[in-house]
């Protein structure tokens, strides 16, 4: 119960107990006692407003903070009280302030709050905001303001960056590698995104470089994308096809040069194997394989049994590809869906045209030297460049419908081809092309190798020593970072070599999160023992409109959090307790004079 109305029983029990004392019969003459009464119930009410005065609306004070980019949101509403926060430039008539919960306790009778620039940083986010909080924010910045940086890679694979630019009318974005060669380039779209790819041509940790070019080609914004690319074992590959065919003896060819671990074997019908020697699918097999290749034929051939083995080594672990070499049936459907991958369609076949190259130049730059510079002449350049440089051919593909999915290629329309989901801690996939050989055939083994190195990137068992703690996308160096699932004895060492050791908040539970501050930019590294796990941290000075945006969308979200302002500009607060008091000594002396009247009587 609230504490008016405990007041209020309190205030009753001794008016009740006071009126039962002097109705006894006889112990006053009935008109002094009625007044006796009455002159009780009204100090008691009088006293009940004394303690507790009524509501009364008042003007709300305002407080006006400064944050960074005040000058670009434009004139400063007049307040009583400006406040500027250290992110805030120097403005006359300001005083500064270390933080918001400070500038807030300095000035507690202001109930509405105007926040002008780029909002509150990170430090000052969890600081509780009051109901009328609104924010006067400066433009919207123009350079990156989105970016996803790839995820750890390994070596030799593709991998694909992804961003967002505002304010560049008919921007270019660029991708350069660390000695600042531009691996790729592409206009950005209508609503300013881009992808872009590179290689990963180097095992460890390195930064390539986004950088936006505008309409004259000059470059408005850049910012750092870190990469850090594994060397790790070779992918174990197992495949098995209802018959034999181009398509895998090209596959094969592929994996045994790329270095992968590889078997193969096909059914050439009455119970004979081509290829390697015969495989059993147990589960001890499956575990010792990182991806398992089969065509619509050998799946639908599989018993009951395996598939039941297969199903579990998926959810354990094990990537698995069905790729199509004709239509799919009904069987072959309800063993992809009992895996997990629901499949509609794929009785119709259609060309697929694959994305068209990129310049020859950003081509070379992407696969690196093809050989090693002793065995390069003019003439294998020349032959590599003539080879590498003919139209890729229309392949065929089998239209699918694989609701929830995710896409495994793009055709030159961006259209998705075929698709993977993950089941369990293995994914399984759909590759709906029949015909990816006739790319060898005519003299693009380069992008054969790039479709099936894409494929099984994406499918293959997680890397080892791939990121066991949640990291943010972009961390920022002099604000909070919140790593979770930290292992115990954690320790951040950063790129001057000192190391903090991680505390776990032991209120997030079961998701382990602890706080980190880094103070620089740069790697830093996550250890545990021999265990260790790169991070890159970035400086808010050399990506300033992808940390402007972020701040903006930060603070909208804060925002939105907080409760809605009320339509006027009035609060409600306790009136004033005095004349409830004066007339409550009053009452109580013309009380007390009336009962030493009846006690004289």
């Amino acid at each position: 119960m609230s504490t008016a109305l405990w007041v209020a029983i309190a205030l009753a029990i001794i008016v009740i107990l006071g009126t039962l004392r002097l109705v006894t019969p006889g112990s006053t003459r009935p008109l002094h006692r009625t007044a006796l009464i009455a002159l009780q119930a009204l100090a008691a009410l009088l006293l009940y407003f004394t303690l507790l005065p009524p509501q009364r609306s008042v003007d709300a004070g305002q407080l006006t903070v400064l944050t960074g980019n005040t000058a670009l949101a434009g004139s400063t509403p007049p307040s009583a009280a400006l406040i500027a926060l250290p992110e805030a430039p120097t403005t006359p008539g300001a005083t500064r302030a270390p933080d918001l919960a400070t500038a807030l306790r300095q000035h507690p009778g202001n109930t509405a709050l105007v926040l002008v620039g780029d909002g509150l940083a990170a430090r000052d986010r969890d600081t509780a905001l009051p109901a009328r909080t609104t924010l006067q924010a400066a433009p919207a910045p123009t350079g990156w303001v989105a970016l996803q940086p790839p995820a750890t890679t390994a070596l030799g694979a593709l991998f694909t960056v992804s961003a967002r630019a505002n304010g560049v009318a008919n921007a270019r974005a660029e991708l350069l590698d660390p000695a600042g060669v531009v691996v790729d380039r592409a206009p950005l779209d209508a609503q300013g995104r881009v992808r872009l790819q590179g290689t990963a041509r180097a095992a460890g940790r390195s930064e390539f470089t986004l950088r936006l070019l505008d309409a004259q080609q000059h470059a408005v914004d850049t910012v750092p994308v870190p990469l850090q690319t594994l060397a790790a074992p070779a992918p174990r590959l197992l495949v098995i096809a209802g018959a034999p065919g181009p398509e895998l003896k090209y596959l094969r060819r592929w994996a045994t040069d790329t270095g992968l671990e590889v078997q193969a074997q096909s059914s050439a019908g009455g119970g004979v194997m081509l290829g390697d020697a015969p495989v059993a699918l147990t589960a001890a097999r499956l575990a010792a394989t990182d991806v398992l290749v089969l065509d619509e034929r050998s799946l639908a051939a599989l018993g009951a049994a395996q598939r039941s083995v297969v199903a579990q080594a998926l959810r354990a672990g094990l990537g698995v590809v069905v790729r199509t070499t004709g239509p799919l049936n009904d069987s072959t459907r309800q063993a992809l869906r009992s895996w997990g991958l629901p499949a509609g369609g794929g009785t119709r076949a259609v060309p697929l045209v694959l994305a068209a190259d990129p310049e020859a130049a950003l081509l070379q730059a992407r696969r690196g030297p093809q050989r090693p510079a002793s065995e390069r002449t003019a003439y294998t350049d020349e032959a590599d460049t003539a080879s590498h440089g003919a139209a890729p051919p229309a392949l065929e593909r089998f239209e699918v419908n694989l609701p929830g999915s995710d896409a495994l290629l793009h055709d030159a329309k961006g259209a998705a081809i075929g698709g993977w989901r993950s089941v369990g801690r293995g994914r399984i996939a759909l590759l709906p092309v029949t015909d990816s050989y006739r790319l060898v055939l005519s003299g693009r083994d380069d992008r054969h190798a790039e479709l099936w190195s894409g494929v099984l990137a994406q499918v293959a068992r997680t890397l080892p020593g791939a990121p066991a703690v949640r990291l943010p996308t972009t961390p920022w160096s002099g604000e909070r970072v919140t790593l979770c699932d930290v292992p115990d004895t954690t320790r951040v060492r950063d790129p001057a070599g000192h190391t903090v050791a991680l505390q776990v908040d032991p209120a997030t539970g079961a998701q382990r999160c602890a706080g980190y501050w880094p103070q620089q930019p740069g790697w830093h590294q996550l250890q545990r023992g021999e265990n260790a796990q790169s991070f890159y941290v970035f400086d808010p000075d050399s990506a300033q409109p992808l940390h402007r945006q972020q701040l903006r969308d930060a603070n909208a979200q804060r925002l939105s959090e907080t409760r809605t302002a009320t339509a006027t500009a009035t609060d409600q607060t306790p009136g004033p307790r005095w004349p409830w008091l004066l007339a409550f000594i009053a009452v109580a002396g013309l009380l007390w004079y009336l009962e030493r009247k009846r006690a004289n009587a």
